[in-house]
């Protein structure tokens, strides 16, 4: 099912990028690509590990 969202949104931004080369773009699928955009970029972002939980732990100068 992931796939298949990655794939609509790959779409999407495409169709968003075209809509830009048109005299008059259509505003409201600018908005819905860059929205749907965020949300894929944010659950990939989920997947991966933070740094920041793992370096506040080992500093050894806590004074």
């Amino acid at each position: 099912m992931k796939i298949v969202l990655y794939i609509v949104a790959f779409a999407l931004m495409i169709w968003a990028l075209i809509e830009q080369t048109q005299n008059k773009p259509n505003i409201y699928i600018q908005i819905v690509a860059i929205v749907v955009f965020f949300f894929v970029m944010k659950d990939l972002l989920n997947k991966t590990p933070s740094n920041f939980d793992a370096n506040k732990n080992d500093s050894p100068d806590d004074k």
